[in-house]
């Protein structure tokens, strides 16, 4: 499974890319949405999670999202936030703004890997 991780902490990034390579994925990390865009032109995504804090005078992942959802090559493809917002209500927030899914950091990465199991046993493939 090919997963874009955007995030622009390194080692927040470092951490989930050793965990979902356990689990036999294939991650790219990007670490603004300007990098992220250029990837998903370039590569076949079964997923894409989304920090939503990306730093200083970048675009945030809610940004990213609706430019994602104006591709049509990510028609298909979840996305995911995975962010610190955890205040009651940040969920159904970021849902209301089109995420598939919602993370808080730290992420529970068994709860992660298990949502990731049932894409890829649904999803259709691509080529």
């Amino acid at each position: 499974m090919n997963i874009l991780y955007v995030e622009d902490n390194k080692i927040n990034a470092m951490v989930m890319d050793k965990m979902l390579s356990k689990n036999n994925s294939n991650v790219i990390l990007a670490e603004n949405g300007s990098q992220a865009l250029k990837v998903v032109k370039n590569k076949t995504l079964d997923l894409i999670l989304v920090d939503i804090n990306l730093g200083l005078n970048q675009m945030d992942g809610c940004e990213l999202l609706q430019r994602f959802r104006k591709l049509d090559i990510l028609k298909n493809i979840p996305v995911f936030a995975v962010t610190a917002y955890a205040m009651p209500g940040d969920k159904q927030r970021f849902m209301n703004v089109g995420f598939d899914n919602y993370f808080s950091k730290p992420v529970n990465f068994d709860e992660l890997l298990s949502v990731i199991s049932t894409i890829n046993t649904s999803a259709p493939k691509s080529n």
